[in-house]
């Protein structure tokens, strides 16, 4: 994360404007450059005065920077009258000390601070929670005399509505007229807090909304797959078919306008066969061939007789070659030929596997 630089004295918009982090690390790195104890101190103060009427929290703003410079700074007139607002930020013992650098004896002290220790307990006072779900918001308006003579308002916003109570108008006077002891926020060597004139809470309620209406995109819906359902011998394990095999088998199945992409396979095993139990040494366990064979056959007493099969049978029906060819007894498509192939191919297999059981038998 990019570090962030601060060469010049912050606004008054971005000392009161500002979220938390960005604000500290803005003051740090303007100290860093100036080295200006006076400025990080009145900063801090205006910062105690937004916490205490705001519902963000700013409390104990840069409090390791601020205890650095009572504890090390060079003694001033600054630190000296904004010292009591700060008594929070230490313990006890190291309060003393301090008081101990920047004043002749601790009776001085309380002779001049007696103004600011009446303030400070506004600043650090907690103030409950909001009731939640509040439809209003508050914010407060202040009218300030410049040191030429001439008002201007200063809004803050975000105001806890615990403050903005009339009971309370008292304490935000104080925290007002405090503005005014600071020194910050000059232009041309005019002051803009130099006298208080007046402030009002407003509480505002959002009572319409309007939102440019936004085109709605259609979201196309997923068509839910087709299934097909594909009933297998007892004992036969689809698993075991290669991809063209497969591909083969469920082709033979496929429904018209249809690819792979558009159904869900459903491999369903039939029952035993009977007679299979009672002389198990008779019959040969089915193979691919027989059953993509008669897959085909079933496939093609479905479909109209004018369309053709995806794979066709296993053996293709003899015929006259000097026969009139119909529309019957056509040439076979690409695929089916590519069909008839493979299954030739697993009848010579099974044969080859039938001939040796039988060998075995004998011997």
């Amino acid at each position: 994360m990019k570090k962030i630089q601060q060469v010049k004295p912050l606004s008054q918009v971005q000392l009161f404007v500002t979220k938390r982090p960005t604000l500290e690390a803005k003051v740090t790195s303007y100290f860093e450059h100036s080295r200006d104890v006076s400025a990080i101190i009145q900063y801090a103060v205006a910062i105690m005065i937004k916490n205490a009427l705001v519902l963000s929290d700013y409390s104990y703003f840069l409090k390791d920077l601020i205890r650095e410079i009572f504890l090390t700074a060079e003694p001033s007139d600054i630190l000296r009258k904004n010292l009591s607002y700060f008594k929070p930020y230490f313990k006890s013992g190291e309060f003393d000390v301090i008081i101990k650098r920047l004043f002749k004896n601790k009776k001085d002290y309380l002779q001049c601070s007696e103004e600011a220790r009446l303030i400070s307990k506004y600043l650090h006072t907690e103030t409950a929670a909001p009731n939640e779900g509040s439809e209003y918001h508050y914010h407060l308006i202040t009218v300030f005399k410049a040191s030429n003579g001439k008002k201007h308002t200063w809004t803050l916003r975000d105001i806890h509505p615990a403050v903005a109570h009339e009971e309370n108008c008292e304490q935000t006077h104080l925290l007002l007229k405090l503005l005014t002891t600071l020194t910050l926020f000059q232009q041309e060597d005019v002051r803009k807090f130099a006298e208080f004139v007046k402030f009002d809470y407003f509480k505002a309620a959002n009572v319409s909304h309007y939102e440019e209406p936004q085109e709605e995109v259609p979201v196309p819906s997923e068509e839910p797959k087709e299934k097909v359902t594909i009933r297998v011998p007892h004992g036969f394990d689809p698993r075991t078919l290669s991809d063209t095999e497969a591909m083969v088998l469920i082709q033979a199945h496929m429904p018209e306008g249809k690819t792979f992409d558009d159904i869900e396979v459903l491999f369903v095993e039939r029952p035993a066969d009977p007679v299979a139990e009672k002389e198990p040494g008779s019959v040969v366990p089915p193979t691919i061939t027989d059953f993509v064979q008669e897959q085909s056959t079933q496939a093609a007493a479905q479909r109209p007789l004018e369309e053709e099969s995806p794979v066709a049978i296993a053996e293709p029906p003899k015929y006259d070659r000097a026969a009139k060819r119909s529309s019957n007894n056509r040439p076979l498509s690409g695929r089916q030929l590519s069909a008839l192939s493979l299954i030739e191919a697993w009848k010579g297999n099974g044969r080859k596997k039938s001939n040796q059981g039988r060998k075995k038998k004998n011997e």
